[in-house]
């Protein structure tokens, strides 16, 4: 007699197969690929303008606000208008995913400590890029 316990898999793969209408999937609406995009001269002028606001610098101190540049917000928080407070300016940036050349993250310099209050009431800490940011103005 065999275990009740173990499963006859084929058997289950089978019941579920004969009560699937598996004819009906061929009838599901195929999503189109998205079109290639054609770049023109607004989307240069963008990118130029974006290069800019990247490297233009400030320099930042323990205590100061700051909030991100518009245009280059790339983490949850702090959310696009939420003031941040500076808790460290690293001189040797920490740089985040090294191992995966594919991502955004690739390298980037984290050498910026940032403090904010999370939608929880908790104030929380993430390093940063400080190139994405300038100083706090309401």
């Amino acid at each position: 007699m065999s275990d009740p316990s173990k499963v006859d898999l084929d058997s289950l793969i089978q019941s579920f197969l004969s009560n699937t209408e598996l004819d009906k999937l061929d009838n599901l609406p195929v999503p189109s690929p998205d079109p290639v995009k054609n770049y023109d001269e607004s989307d240069i002028q963008q990118l130029k303008e974006l290069h800019q606001i990247l490297i233009q610098s400030y320099s930042f101190t323990e205590g100061q606000l700051v909030k991100w540049k518009k245009g280059l917000k790339n983490k949850k928080l702090p959310e696009e208008t939420q003031p941040a407070i500076v808790i460290k300016v690293l001189t040797n940036p920490v740089l985040k995913g090294e191992k995966d050349s594919g991502s955004s993250y690739f390298r980037e310099p984290l050498d910026l400590i940032l403090g904010m209050v999370d939608r929880k009431g908790k104030f929380v800490t993430f390093h940063y890029d400080k190139r994405r940011f300038e100083p706090w103005s309401s």
